[in-house]
């Protein structure tokens, strides 16, 4: 009986051991290699694409990658958002059951989830009727396998794959160099408004910003996005990179036709056009005077 017990206490610890060693391996990153890659809600890149993704992008893998494979499955990227009707909501989670995820604010748009009651969800931003949500977490989707590639495995524990570099320990008789103070430089003075041309009918719904220079010509380049970001509801935003290393993020709203540029989310766009500072808002509003897609 003694043994009896000892052998199942030997496998309850095994197994143990093993389901905590499989929960702390982290998924395989994969990252885009390709100029553009669409990510899919079904193996199928022509009708249910919702998301382009540039070079350089990671992902996470789901599952493992397999010779040979056309399609790998992917977590949802950051910049990845679905929408959901408003009257579906209510304090952050869902009040009717099968409630549907459209990838795009409006009835128009391909149905690719459904909710049930209760189902929490967290909202990005706004559009009209619509809100723009964090895909649920069950949600997966899709990526061609010749668009991405694993990233590096880290070096095992203890080592390093950096060369070593001046700037250790100072050797002996040496004097060490003390790095120069940090200086705080002032915040530059806010811009006092000289003339402000007429404000365009499109933001006749928003409070301009008094204190900001509105109206400044401007011309951006970015990746075409669903807007919604923060509190100033527009149909799209461009993201871009705002400074040299940085993370893409959104660097302006933009007011657009919805139904001519929704299908073309993940576009990389050069608009010309005029900024406008809106209260409650640091990203400004770009009202286009003209829009150049490439389409590649």
């Amino acid at each position: 009986m003694f043994f009896g017990y000892l052998t199942v206490g030997i496998v309850v610890t095994l197994l143990a051991v093993a389901g905590s060693a499989a929960a702390s391996e982290e998924p395989i990153r994969m990252r885009v290699i390709a100029d553009r890659a669409p990510v899919c809600t079904a193996t199928n890149p022509t009708r249910e694409t919702v998301l382009w993704l540039p070079s350089g992008a990671e992902v996470n893998l789901i599952g493992e990658l397999v010779d040979g494979q056309e399609w790998v499955r992917v977590t949802a990227p950051p910049a990845l958002a679905l929408w959901i009707y408003r009257e579906l909501v209510r304090d952050g989670r869902v009040i009717a059951d099968k409630s549907q995820i459209r990838t795009g604010p409006g009835q128009a748009f391909p149905v690719v989830a459904q909710l049930i009651r209760g189902e929490p969800v967290t909202v990005r931003g706004t559009y009209g009727d619509w809100l723009k949500i964090v895909p649920p977490a069950q949600q997966s989707f899709w990526m061609m396998r010749d668009n991405v590639e694993p990233l590096a495995f880290p070096a095992p524990e203890g080592e390093s794959d950096v060369a070593d570099v001046p700037g250790g320990p100072a050797s002996e008789g040496e004097v060490p160099v003390e790095a120069a103070p940090e200086v705080s430089l002032p915040a530059p003075a806010p811009i006092v408004e000289r003339f402000r041309p007429p404000v365009p009918s499109e933001l006749s719904a928003f409070v301009l910003d008094e204190k900001r220079e509105q109206g400044r010509p401007a011309e951006r380049r970015g990746i075409l996005d669903w807007g919604g970001v923060g509190s100033v509801s527009t149909p799209f935003c461009l993201v871009g990179r705002r400074g040299a290393g940085e993370e893409s993020a959104p660097v302006c709203h933009l007011i657009l036709p919805v139904a001519t540029y929704g299908p073309h989310i993940g576009a990389a766009l050069s608009i010309t056009g005029t900024e406008w500072y809106v209260n409650g808002s640091a990203l400004p509003v770009l009202i286009p005077t003209r829009v150049r897609m490439d389409i590649p």
